[in-house]
């Protein structure tokens, strides 16, 4: 008996890296073989997850299991079953989360306000003796639900304390419905009457979207100089 198993191809040693010795060596091809050893180190890892220790015996061409201690196969079915459960748990409240999150922030980013060309800042131009600055500020819905939004415009200031009121500015149409998983526009004109040349800051809010804003920046300059006379 220990010559055929010595003669096996090293099937005493293979026994001893894969631990289980209830294949016997000269009962598994090479083929068999490997692909045993790659079963038997996935279960082993599965069952390292749970923290199941399982006693170890010296290897050797002659050394099995004591006797009475045969491998149990009902046991490690019941270890593998264990860890695949522990697995799925740990992957299902891993997609909860990234879900949770996912939701999170489509209800937050659901309904946003945007300049043209889906820009974060809305730029304004005008001059000391222009009448208005006119821009337009979109609201884009991603929701499944539609949008109901009434435009706000903020004062705007300058770096010297010099404003344009928020009246100055008005909004065609002053309020938008916009349905779901769509975009709906709304044209800005700010009256420039009296209003000194400078560099102005303020925002478009959104009634109805506490977390919405869209920085404006508004740029009045000098009066063109009329022609000599």
């Amino acid at each position: 008996m220990n010559s055929a198993t010595n003669g096996a191809g090293g099937a005493g040693s293979s026994n001893g890296s894969n631990g289980f010795g209830m294949f016997p060596g000269p009962l598994m091809s090479g083929v068999q073989r490997l692909g045993f050893d790659t079963s038997a180190e996935v279960i082993k890892g599965f069952i390292g997850l749970l923290g199941v220790e399982r006693e170890s015996h010296p290897a050797g061409p002659d050394v099995g299991p004591p006797v009475g201690q045969e491998p149990s196969f009902a046991q490690l079915r019941v270890n593998v079953a264990r860890a695949l459960d522990l697995y799925s748990e740990l992957v299902r409240r891993s997609f909860e989360g990234y879900a949770d999150l996912m939701e999170r922030g489509l209800r937050m980013n659901g309904v946003r306000l945007n300049a043209e060309d889906d820009g974060t800042s809305l730029t304004l131009q005008g001059s000391a003796d222009g009448v208005r600055a006119e821009g337009t500020v979109w609201i884009h819905n991603t929701t499944d639900q539609p949008a109901s939004v009434v435009f706000r415009l903020t004062d705007l200031t300058a770096h010297d304390g010099e404003v344009v009121a928020s009246g100055s500015g008005t909004f065609e149409p002053a309020g938008v419905i916009a349905a779901p998983d769509a975009s709906v526009s709304a044209r800005l004109e700010i009256a420039l009457d009296g209003a000194d040349p400078g560099i102005y800051h303020g925002h478009v809010m959104a009634g109805g979207l506490p977390d919405a804003a869209l920085p404006v920046r508004l740029d009045i300059t000098d009066a063109v100089p009329g022609p000599a006379v």
